[in-house]
C-alpha cells in the first residue's frame, strides 16, 4: 500500500505528467516523468545521474514507493517533492529546463495553494449545484435581513439600513471567502452552513421580540464560536 493518490494529469507539450499526493499532503512527481519532460532520451538514468551528483541536496526531497506499471505489476519508483522537482530543473542542462521549470512551478504551486483544485471542481456538476444553492440561501438571508431592518427601524434605529452591509461583512469574514465564484466545495459548504445559521438566529431574535442590537450581537457571537470550533477542528 503506497498511500499515494493521483490528483492531476497535465500536459507539458506531448508529455503527460502525473502528480500525486501522499498521506502527509506532499505533492510528488516520478523521476521518469520529470526526465521525459526535460527531454532526456533515457529519463531514469539521466535523472539518477543528476541525483547522484547532488545526492546531499536531493535525498531529502525524494521518496521510493511501489507504483503500478502498465504490465499490472508494482515496481519501486522514485518520486520527488515540489522542492526536488525544482532542484532537478536547476541542475539540469537540458534546453527545456527553464520552460519546464516555469510550467511545473505554476502547476505544483497551484495545486499546493488550492487554486487548481478550485478550477477542477468548478467544472463539476456538484460544484455548480452547491453554488446555485448558495445563491438561493443568500436570497433567503437577504429577505430576512430586510425584515430585520424594518424591525430595527420600528425600535427607533436611524441607521438600520447599514445592517445589510454589516451582516454580509460578518459572514464573509467568518468564512474567509469574498469571491464565491472562485472557491472550492469545502468553502461553499461552510458558506451554506454559516448563512443558514445567521438566517435562523435573526428569525429567532425577531420572533422573541428581542432588541435589534441584541439580535445582531447574539448572531455575531454564535458565528464567531462556529469559526473558532472550525479552526480547532482543522488544527486538531
Amino acid at each position: 500500500m503506497n498511500n499515494l493518490i493521483l490528483v492531476n494529469k497535465a500536459h507539458f507539450g506531448k508529455i503527460i505528467c502525473d502528480v500525486y499526493y501522499d498521506k502527509q499532503g506532499n505533492i510528488l512527481m516520478t523521476r521518469e516523468q520529470i526526465g521525459k519532460a526535460l527531454g532526456y532520451s533515457n529519463p531514469q538514468k539521466s535523472i539518477d545521474k543528476i541525483h547522484q551528483r547532488n545526492k546531499e541536496r536531493l535525498d531529502k526531497f525524494s521518496v521510493t514507493v511501489k507504483l503500478g506499471a502498465t504490465d499490472g505489476k508494482n515496481y519501486n519508483t522514485i518520486l520527488y517533492t515540489r522542492r526536488g522537482v525544482y532542484e532537478i530543473c536547476r541542475f539540469s542542462k537540458q534546453p527545456k529546463a527553464n520552460a519546464f521549470y516555469d510550467w511545473v512551478y505554476d502547476l505544483l504551486e497551484g495545486l499546493a495553494t488550492g487554486q487548481i483544485k478550485i478550477e477542477i471542481e468548478k467544472t463539476t456538476k456538484q460544484w455548480q449545484e452547491l453554488r446555485d444553492l448558495s445563491k438561493v440561501k443568500t436570497k433567503f438571508l437577504n429577505d430576512t435581513i430586510k425584515e430585520f431592518i424594518e424591525y430595527a427601524k420600528a425600535q427607533g434605529s436611524t441607521h438600520a439600513q447599514n445592517y445589510y452591509t454589516i451582516f454580509h461583512k460578518l459572514i464573509n469574514s467568518i468564512t474567509a471567502t469574498y469571491d464565491r465564484n472562485n472557491t472550492d466545495m469545502e468553502h461553499l459548504n461552510n458558506i451554506l452552513f454559516i448563512i443558514s445559521m445567521a438566517d435562523k438566529c435573526i428569525h429567532e431574535g425577531i420572533a422573541s421580540q428581542r432588541p435589534y442590537k441584541e439580535i445582531y450581537s447574539t448572531c455575531k457571537d454564535r458565528l464567531k464560536i462556529i469559526q473558532i470550533w472550525g479552526a480547532l477542528a482543522v488544527s486538531g
